[in-house]
């Protein structure tokens, strides 16, 4: 397996490794609540679906929130990685400041991933990913928290969907403690 292990002086260390999956996570700068209303969120994610589209990346898993986001992609080309988040970064932030007439520079934080090791690693981050608007208490049921792939899993794979929830118990999982105290 051919890999490039990147370190950057201000920024998180990167493992880029072709045609494998990647968590990733960004946040708003100072952790701001600037992602509130339906529109911005919504903005974020037709941007986010863009470029994972034009880079020809699958798009797994994803989720919004008000100040952070995690999404869960096949990378065909990881060499690329940073240039489509930047991109994604960019474009998104464009919007929404215009939606919400802001000035603010700068809008997103650094963005950090994870290449995914094996289908248990797949499996648990997936749920830990769609279990965050119930970690972050802002629902207590994932179908009412309409900013997040389970809707469109949920339609697809019901009855998988539920089994691999039982298997994984994101409630377990500590790793991507650190991610979400950023």
């Amino acid at each position: 397996m051919n890999f490039i292990l990147k370190k950057y002086q201000h920024a998180p260390t990167h493992l880029f490794i072709e045609n494998s999956k990647y968590f990733f996570t960004g946040a708003i700068y100072q952790k701001q609540r600037l992602l509130t209303g339906a529109k911005t969120k919504e903005i974020f994610i037709e941007q986010l679906i863009r470029f994972i589209k034009k880079y020809n990346w699958e798009l797994l898993e994803w989720i919004v929130l008000e100040n952070h986001y995690h999404f869960l992609a096949q990378v065909t080309n990881s060499s690329v990685m940073p240039k489509v988040i930047n991109t994604i970064h960019k474009t998104s932030a464009f919007y929404i400041k215009k939606e919400l007439k802001l000035q603010t520079r700068p809008f997103w934080y650094q963005y950090w991933d994870r290449c995914i090791r094996n289908d248990k690693h797949f499996y648990e981050t997936a749920m830990y990913i769609l279990y965050n608007p119930i970690k972050h208490h802002y629902v207590d049921n994932l179908r009412d928290y309409p900013f997040s792939s389970f809707h469109i899993r949920l339609q697809q794979e019901e009855q998988e969907l539920k089994n691999k929830f039982i298997e994984s118990k994101p409630q377990s999982i500590h790793y991507y403690d650190d991610i979400d105290n950023f």
